[in-house]
């Protein structure tokens, strides 16, 4: 289905990728196994939208989310909810990261709920300077120099962190970073940021993003396959590539809402 909330699934790709990096530089160090599902039904047929979750070596599963607002209880409880249905459905304890973004610091971490305390573990990125992030990098460029695996981790986050330039500015600066290295990280990167910028911007300013992004190796990609390729063929290659679901895949191409059901067919035949 399209989904109708921002597409906070497509970073599934980026995070399967960097989660052993970006993860860990944010202090949440674990071995994980797999990728957890992140879309709860509850018996009245609402659904549970959460960003992140990892099954670890240890059994349990980590539960990540990021946040640019600070609701206090409102969003301990929605946490809550979905540790609980979580928890019920998969019988593994599940331990709950918020990464706050911007000037957030110092939210409410616990809940009272009668006989137990329900508690999240708050990461605040307000002290991690964006500006610096690209200072470090740009300096790179000029100098030749590759850029490692935990430079790529940070150009990822820059557009959540402190900085002079607004959250527009810092997402146009790290794609251009990114853009001229031929990495499969920096493919990777490029996706990511393009899928905090979709969770994140107006439709004005992520319209501004993908102008960016058209220039770069992966827009070039999804322009290329449109044309050189059956559409079919090219929404293959993004869910194989990109580990894409085929809606990701569909929304990245552009594919006309009233083309989608066939393709859907087609492509997975027992939909």
């Amino acid at each position: 289905m399209a989904n109708a909330k921002h597409e906070d699934a497509v970073m599934k790709m980026g995070f399967d990728y960097f989660r052993n990096t970006i993860l860990k530089t944010l202090g949440i160090d674990y071995q994980y196994e797999e990728i957890g599902p992140t879309e709860l039904v509850e018996l009245t047929i609402q659904s549970l939208y959460m960003d992140f979750t990892f099954l670890t070596t240890g059994g349990f599963y980590i539960h990540t989310e990021f946040q640019t607002t600070d609701k206090k209880e409102a969003d301990l409880r929605r946490f809550h909810a979905y540790d609980a249905v979580y928890s019920n459905k998969t019988g593994k304890k599940v331990i709950t990261y918020v990464i706050y973004s911007g000037g957030i610091k110092n939210v409410k971490s616990e809940l009272d709920c009668g006989l137990y305390t329900y508690r999240v573990q708050p990461i605040y990125l307000k002290d991690k300077n964006a500006d610096e992030v690209f200072r470090k990098l740009k300096q790179k460029q000029d100098n030749g120099e590759a850029f490692t695996e935990d430079d790529y981790a940070a150009l990822s986050l820059t557009p959540l962190m402190s900085g002079k330039m607004s959250r527009k500015d810092m997402f146009k600066e790290a794609i251009r970073l990114a853009k001229p290295n031929i990495e499969l990280s920096a493919e990777k990167t490029t996706a990511m940021l393009y899928t905090l910028a979709d969770k994140f911007l107006d439709k004005a300013e992520l319209d501004e993003i993908k102008e960016v992004i058209r220039m770069t190796r992966l827009g070039q990609m999804l322009m290329d396959e449109g044309m050189e390729l059956k559409e079919t063929d090219s929404i293959k290659k993004l869910m194989k590539n990109m580990n894409w679901t085929i809606d990701q895949a569909m929304n990245a191409l552009e594919v006309p809402e009233d083309k989608r059901e066939k393709y859907r067919k087609a492509i997975i035949p027992d939909n």
